[in-house]
């Protein structure tokens, strides 16, 4: 089931994938004013970041969707998030291995950590595993 939260982030998610300058910025001012500045930035950059890295390493390619409903690549990467904020490491690496190669697993999960700021305000087990990561 997708949730708000799910939302927020696939539309900065799919901003910062096929979206020009002026849109990646406006996407980046709305993250400097919730969550703020600094943890803004660091979602701003964690996005971009693990962009990168499912672009180029990505199994199946990478493919955004314009509606509502998920690709399966972003549900895949949804559920990874997920599993990462509620310390369910092995639905987390096994979710990542669906998107990438086992060998840039661990790199793919260390860039979307940050992502946990989507969802860490909402539920309090997630903002201490936000705060660990």
């Amino acid at each position: 089931m997708i949730e708000q939260d799910d939302l927020l982030l696939l539309s900065h998610l799919r901003t910062h994938a096929v979206g020009n300058d002026e849109m990646r910025a406006r996407s980046c001012d709305a993250l400097a004013e919730d969550p703020g500045r600094a943890a803004g930035r660091v979602l701003g950059w964690a996005l971009q970041r693990t962009l990168e890295h499912l672009r180029r390493h990505g199994r199946r390619g990478w493919r955004m969707d314009q509606g509502v409903v998920p690709s399966p690549q972003e549900t895949r990467l949804l559920s990874m998030i997920r599993a990462i904020a509620d310390r369910r490491e092995d639905e987390a690496r096994q979710a990542a291995l669906w998107l990438v190669p086992e060998r840039e697993v661990q790199t793919l999960l260390d860039r979307a950590a940050p992502l946990l700021g989507f969802y860490a305000p909402a539920i309090p087990e997630r903002r201490r595993a936000a705060a660990t990561a």
